[in-house]
């Protein structure tokens, strides 16, 4: 789909992989309209990105909330047209023993990282079908293909992303509409809490600039592949994942059990215990 003829729908636009991707969308021709919580920082990143696209529209919403991503959907098509392309890029993270998790945490995980984007495609979809072109991208996480500790809700959250976006493009073959799978690795935003990038210097993860994962998300905009994890170790470690779970078990015994400690350890600073 040129970018003439596009219409994208990016929500967690102000984050640091949505605000990088929005950049990186922002073409001649291109019409985009940005989902996030806050107004301000959202009229913000649209004035930006103005001079290099076709229109900018705007819309503030908590999409954990019920309810609200079809009205989502229906403000940007009041805004701007047919949406050709949804990009949902909205996320949240938690580093923790699962013990020690917030169950109001728990349901704010799975309502943002795995319903929203359930929901926003459930709007969006139908328009799409009816026009026979469409395009859903789900920017999930390695973390989706592979568990660590200290991140399981986050990871049930990203492997159920990724098992929606591959039974829905299955389901969808052949109906002119595509759906993309894009896992970033651990990337250096705001998203992550100062315990979780103590843990990733710790043990020494990979890790990305936003511009990287945007770059990912921007070619997956543009059909040229249905999955993409970002790294080579990483894209190993999911396949071997996926054939050799125990063996992957092992060879990560050690990092898993360090990150659990990390998060121990953090739990406890949360609570003045150190």
């Amino acid at each position: 789909m040129k970018a003439a003829q596009r219409h994208i729908l990016l929500t967690g636009a102000t984050g640091g992989i949505g605000a990088a991707t929005a950049k990186a969308l922002a073409v001649p021709g291109t019409k985009l309209t940005l989902v996030a919580r806050n107004a301000e920082r959202l009229q913000r990143l649209a004035d930006s990105l103005a001079q290099f696209c076709s229109g900018v529209a705007t819309v503030a919403a908590d999409l954990s909330e019920p309810g609200v991503a079809a009205g989502v959907v229906a403000q940007a098509a009041a805004a701007q047209g047919d949406i050709d392309v949804l990009v949902n890029c909205a996320g949240i993270n938690d580093f923790g023993r699962f013990t020690n998790a917030a169950p109001d945490r728990i349901e704010a995980l799975l309502a943002t990282n795995l319903l929203a984007p359930m929901q926003l495609t459930r709007a969006a979809l139908p328009g799409m079908l009816a026009r026979g072109r469409g395009r859903i991208v789900n920017v999930g996480s390695v973390m989706g293909g592979v568990g660590f500790a200290g991140f399981g809700v986050y990871c049930a959250t990203k492997f159920g992303l990724r098992g929606f976006s591959e039974a829905l493009r299955r389901e969808l073959r052949g109906s002119g509409v595509s759906v993309a799978y894009v896992a970033p690795r651990y990337t250096r935003t705001a998203l992550n809490t100062a315990a979780m990038d103590r843990m990733a210097q710790a043990v020494r993860m990979n890790t990305d600039a936003p511009e990287t994962a945007a770059r990912a998300i921007a070619a997956a905009v543009d059909g040229m592949k249905a999955d993409h994890v970002i790294g080579v170790i990483e894209r190993l470690l999911v396949r071997a994942n996926g054939l050799l779970p125990g063996v992957v078990d092992i060879s990560l015994a050690r990092l898993n059990r360090r990150m659990s400690e990390h998060a121990e350890m953090e739990h406890h600073i949360a609570e003045g215990k150190v």
